[in-house]
């Protein structure tokens, strides 16, 4: 095959990937990929440009995300057949594309291409101090972007992307390349501040980068400062509160916001975090903690007084306080983890607060099935109610068995006197209202009376789509 057809044969090729359906255009990458699998190499140099810019941009542009994972990987193998003389010449337009007086859509690209440079070809981007040069400006990037996102649109708009092709990147080099990534602190505190951002694929990877740093780390590490100098907890003082708390921020999002992934990531480092709080509390204060252990400090007296454990289960059954399936089943199901992985004296210590929103949720459970034995459809509203019921008992059972017997039991009593004494008083405030205060009181029965209302609606309708009245019947033809 002469050089013209060849040439004329790829170039084809490449604008088939920009066929209008996505099967069509799957089919043209798989093509493009076989073809650059087996392409020998001096012409498969000869041909990069016309092959390289192409899938950029087709990268950043299609909607599709599949044909987005295939031009991944098709990139990845290109990159991966190079020599590294032709592979310098792309990674420089990666880092001209990298500054954002070319445009932002350039430099996110670049950012991209960076992730697709490590998966592809490590040894490369270990030469030359270039992983150094990319770790600081992605720090730059996070930093830049988190202190001009605007909250109230990011959802809508795509000031998230950046923000998260820069960590994607960053967890690509601390997965191959972990020792670059303790230096900046600067970047460990964009991360920690992400852990708190309105997107949630942002919260999902920076808790899987903090993750994947406290997986690193050993508890018996702390007991020596100089041991573990690496550690974003000792080179960053405060940083575990801000972590705790910006975990407990994503279990608290709102019910259409939460997901199991962003969820199970936290519940795994809130496990990992609860011991060290209870071991190390003097990590959750901005001082640093060679000054504490200087002076003395960090003792176990000290942790009683401001015990961060304390705070975190408190703030935890503050959470589950809201209604909220997901919500609630996020945290019983932290309880659940630090029943399985703290020692049982942090548990009797604080199992009060981990029985109280327990008990009140299986208390609403058995009020709902109470009011739900006139329907007609009683099996069902039963079953449905009763699972509501069994991830709390399940999580009693555990804590009985972390705690012993007679420690829960008389918990469980305390914690059941005390709901029976605020529900009692609740009654005589209303009471006294209705004597002091009537117009309130009156006002009070008319909410409550549009409550009723509504809820019988709300039953009303559930029970006609469990029917099938709304759904649109079938037409049989003769």
């Amino acid at each position: 095959m002469g050089k013209q057809r060849l040439e004329k044969h790829l170039k084809q090729l490449v604008l088939n990937i920009k066929y209008e359906y996505e099967d069509g255009r799957i089919s043209a990458l798989d093509l493009v990929k076989a073809v650059i699998t087996k392409l020998p190499l001096p012409l498969l140099e000869e041909y990069t440009q016309l092959l390289f810019l192409p899938l950029v941009l087709q990268l950043v542009n299609d909607e599709s995300k599949k044909c987005r994972e295939r031009v991944g990987e098709c990139i990845t193998i290109l990159l991966s057949r190079l020599s590294s003389q032709v592979l310098q010449s792309l990674y420089e337009y990666a880092e001209r594309w990298s500054d954002k007086k070319s445009g932002i859509q350039l430099a996110r690209t670049a950012v991209q291409l960076f992730g697709l440079f490590v998966d592809a070809r490590v040894d490369f981007v270990k030469k030359g101090g270039r992983v150094e040069t990319l770790v600081g400006h992605l720090s730059k990037t996070l930093d830049a972007e988190i202190a001009n996102t605007d909250h109230t649109s990011v959802l809508i708009a795509k000031e998230w992307e950046m923000v998260y092709f820069s960590l994607q990147t960053l967890e690509k080099i601390g997965n191959l390349l972990k020792p670059h990534l303790w230096k900046d602190l600067t970047m460990w505190s964009s991360i920690i501040k992400c852990l708190s951002h309105p997107h949630p694929w942002v919260q999902l990877i920076s808790s899987r980068i903090i993750n994947s740093h406290f997986s690193s780390c050993e508890l018996s590490q702390f007991e020596k400062v100089s041991d573990n100098s690496a550690s974003i907890l000792l080179n960053i003082p405060g940083s575990l509160f801000e972590i705790t708390r910006n975990l407990c921020f994503e279990i608290n999002s709102e019910e259409e916001h939460q997901s199991d992934g962003i969820t199970t990531m936290a519940i795994k480092n809130l496990s990992w975090i609860i011991k060290i709080m209870d071991k190390h509390p003097s990590l959750c204060f901005k001082i640093k903690a060679s000054e504490l252990a200087d002076d003395g400090s960090d003792d176990d007296d000290d942790g009683k007084t401001n015990s961060p454990v304390t705070w975190l289960i408190t703030r935890l059954s503050n959470i589950a306080k809201k209604r909220g399936v997901k919500r609630r089943e996020a945290v019983f199901k932290c309880f659940a983890a630090f029943a399985t992985v703290c020692e049982a004296s942090i548990i009797r210590n604080h199992l009060e607060l981990m029985i109280g929103p327990l008990h009140r949720v299986i208390v609403e459970t058995e009020a709902r099935e109470e009011t739900t034995t006139f329907m007609t459809n009683h099996r069902t509203s039963t079953n449905s109610t009763q699972t509501a019921a069994d991830l709390p008992n399940e999580v009693l059972l555990l804590l009985e068995d972390k705690c012993g017997t007679d420690v829960f039991i008389n918990t469980l009593a305390a914690v059941k006197s005390k709901s029976r004494e605020k529900r009692d008083n609740r009654k005589q405030k209303i009471a006294q209202e209705a004597v002091l205060d009537p117009e309130n009181a009156a006002k009070r029965r008319i909410i409550k009376q549009q409550k009723e209302k509504n809820r019988k609606k709300r039953r009303v309708h559930e029970r006609k789509v469990g029917r099938g009245v709304f759904t649109k019947k079938p037409r049989h033809h003769s």
